[in-house]
């Protein structure tokens, strides 16, 4: 059996080298292309290292060097200018949709659920954090938004603001962003989604299924007054509708997802400009669904 490591990072290769292009800049050094510096970075953050840790990684292990394609081990400098330059959320989402491709099937549809949780910006003094706050008004975590693809429980499309914020401005990007991956029939989200724009936008733009409990609002007896927000209030506290019920508990999913990511790769982040923090927490949803992959017995 192949070490999960290798594999990881001959998947990681793979899925850059298809989605990045060649170079970057007609002034960058042939010998550190994307993809391979993209592949590094994500072994860097799979296996929780610092930019110096990855260059020690690669000085001794020639296998490698040889799977990126690496003819001298880049300086540790190299990465942390590659991660600051490029790593736009544009650029993440091509490898993110390129390990969905891996998956999806032809004419499959699935369910999509969303939901959001908080990456801790704690990995920094206190004096960093007070000045950060005073200067750029930063905040002491960001929020990590994901659309999930229930069945494989494969990322999406991800979105990273600064938090506290609330969830309902994050359907219409996120769903818009998961349906230019691959097509779905039903959208599945908690109640801090509720909005009856939000289920216009699902029913109407987009042309799936919604499925967002209607939270209670003004009145305690008056749940919800437009018709999609009522039609989730029926079918979700209609005891006969078990089917709806059924969907929504596969929102849950997402959840565990979450917490996996957590578990696995911590609840904080190492960087400390805003921009490589935002990088960071993106990258982040590369190497779930890369590692995910590795999981699923997908090869390169």
């Amino acid at each position: 059996m192949e070490n999960h490591l290798l594999c990881f990072a001959r998947l990681a290769h793979a899925v850059a080298r298809r989605a990045l292009p060649v170079l970057l800049s007609k002034y960058a050094r042939p010998a550190y292309r994307p993809s391979s510096l993209f592949a590094a970075l994500l072994v860097k953050e799979h296996l929780r290292l610092n930019y110096r840790g990855l260059e020690d990684l690669l000085r001794i292990s020639g296998q490698l060097r040889r799977l990126f394609g690496f003819l001298s081990v880049p300086d540790h400098s190299t990465f942390w200018w590659f991660a600051r330059r490029w790593l736009s959320a544009e650029l993440v989402a091509s490898p993110l949709a390129e390990t969905v491709r891996r998956v999806k099937r032809d004419g499959q549809r699935c369910q999509v659920a969303l939901d959001s949780t908080g990456l801790w910006l704690s990995h920094t003094s206190q004096y960093f954090e007070w000045r950060a706050k005073r200067e750029r008004g930063q905040r002491g975590w960001l929020k990590w938004a994901l659309a999930m693809w229930v069945g494989p429980q494969m990322l999406l499309a991800q979105r990273v603001r600064p938090g506290p914020a609330g969830d309902f401005p994050d359907l219409v990007p996120l769903a818009t962003d998961a349906s230019a991956v691959m097509a779905f029939d039903e959208v599945i989200a908690d109640a801090g989604y509720d909005s009856e724009a939000n289920h216009r936008f699902c029913r109407e733009t987009l042309g799936v299924h919604s499925l967002i409990p209607a939270k209670k609002r003004r009145s305690a007896k008056v749940i919800a007054t437009t018709p999609y927000r009522q039609e989730m209030h029926r079918l979700l506290n209609d005891p006969g509708d078990a089917a709806s019920k059924r969907a929504y508990r596969q929102r849950w999913k997402v959840e565990t997802v979450m917490s996996v990511a957590k578990r696995r790769w911590g609840e904080a982040l190492s960087a400390r400009t805003d921009f490589t923090q935002r990088s960071q927490a993106l990258l982040r949803g590369v190497v779930y669904n890369v590692n995910r992959l590795v999981l699923l017995g997908i090869s390169a």
